[in-house]
C-alpha cells in the first residue's frame, strides 16, 4: 500500500505543520510513491506560472508532494514563502552568488529570493482529473 499525505491549501502550507505520525482527519489525503517523513504534505498547483511549452510543466490542478525537511538546491522545484506569509511554487536557480525563484512560464518575471525563504522541496507531482 502506498503511503498517503494530507493535501493542504497554500495558506495552510505557510502556517500548518503537518504530522504524518499523528494524522488529523481535517485533510483529504493523496497517495505518493516517494518515501515520506513526518511533515511531508501535498499541495495543489494554482495558476499558470509553472506551465511551459518545453521540458517540465506543472498545469493548474497538478498535485505536488512537498518535503519541508529537505534542503533545497539550485535546480529544485520549491515552495517559497514571502514576508506576507504568501506561498509560491517556482524553480530555485542560482546566478553568480544569488538565488532566484524562476517561473517556467516566460510571461512571468524571475525574482530574487530576497524577502522569501524556501519552505519545501517538491519531490513528486501528479495530475488528478476527478
Amino acid at each position: 500500500m502506498r503511503p498517503k499525505v494530507p493535501l493542504v491549501s497554500a495558506a495552510d502550507a505557510a502556517s500548518t505543520v503537518v504530522d504524518n505520525f499523528k494524522p488529523l482527519e481535517l485533510y483529504e489525503t493523496v497517495p505518493t510513491s516517494v518515501p515520506i517523513n513526518q511533515h511531508t504534505y501535498a499541495l495543489r498547483v494554482h495558476g499558470d506560472s509553472m506551465v511551459s511549452d518545453t521540458g517540465d510543466s506543472f498545469p493548474e490542478g497538478s498535485i505536488l508532494i512537498v518535503e519541508p525537511e529537505m534542503e533545497a538546491r539550485p535546480g529544485d522545484y520549491v515552495i517559497a514563502m514571502n514576508d506576507a506569509n504568501e506561498t509560491t511554487f517556482k524553480q530555485l536557480v542560482k546566478d553568480g552568488g544569488d538565488l532566484y525563484l524562476k517561473p517556467l512560464n516566460t510571461r512571468y518575471p524571475i525574482k530574487r529570493l530576497d524577502g522569501s525563504h524556501v519552505i519545501g522541496v517538491v519531490r513528486e507531482f501528479t495530475k488528478r482529473f476527478r
